[in-house]
């Protein structure tokens, strides 16, 4: 990571903290590297354990109709 990317981690780190008591973020840098951070390692590994779950549930689609594919948007004819 760079300075700029350090510098610009360090004001994350600063406005999130000033704003939460418990916090966790994660970002990839422009070279494709993981990076992440949090308030404590074990608030860090709640609240990122938690997101995993969330984005691995089917929770908040129940409202999209997967199977209205018959009447056809028109898209398929644009490609």
């Amino acid at each position: 990571m760079d300075e700029q990317e350090e510098s610009i981690i360090e004001k994350v780190r600063d406005l999130i903290g000033e704003h939460y008591t418990n916090w966790a973020f994660c970002v990839v840098t422009e070279d494709g590297d993981l990076f992440y951070d949090y308030r404590d390692r074990f608030v860090g590994k709640a609240l990122f354990v938690a997101a995993k779950e969330d984005m691995e549930s089917e929770a908040g689609f129940d409202f999209i109709d997967w199977d209205d594919d018959e009447e056809g948007d028109g898209w398929e004819e644009e490609l």
